[in-house]
């Protein structure tokens, strides 16, 4: 099953470009994208679905719990395989300890998302996720 999500670019915290740099993300994001992810985030709000109806509605939502690394605790995270037009597959990912409300997700391609589809805040997005 497939769901189409509608929702607007919306600026990001500038906190994932962090965490993508660190090597056990990079992994897991090398594991399910199948290369190299860039090094930060596409953020969205969706207007049609919060990250819990995805969770609930699709069977094949990823689960990464927690984990230690270098001493620390690391954030555990959902993803979720989709796709976008010019881009082709992405990654569709919601952080546990998220900072954004229900209805923000994040993307993560191995493009810089902003400047490939030469967006601005605001403006439209559509991507598939598959359940």
């Amino acid at each position: 099953m497939r769901i189409l999500l509608k929702a607007r670019y919306i600026k990001g915290f500038d906190k994932a470009r962090y965490f993508m740099r660190l090597e056990p993300y990079k992994n897991i994001f090398r594991q399910y994208l199948g290369k190299d992810p860039f090094e930060g985030t596409f953020n969205i709000k969706v207007q049609n679905i919060s990250y819990k109806d995805l969770v609930n509605k699709c069977k094949n939502t990823v689960m990464i719990p927690d984990f230690h690394y270098n001493g620390r605790i690391l954030g555990g995270l959902y993803i979720w395989r989709g796709e976008m037009k010019d881009l082709g597959e992405i990654l569709v990912i919601r952080p546990f300890r998220s900072s954004h409300e229900e209805d923000v997700l994040e993307i993560v391609s191995d493009k810089f998302i902003s400047k490939s589809l030469d967006v601005k805040p605001g403006d439209l997005i559509e991507l598939y996720i598959d359940c």
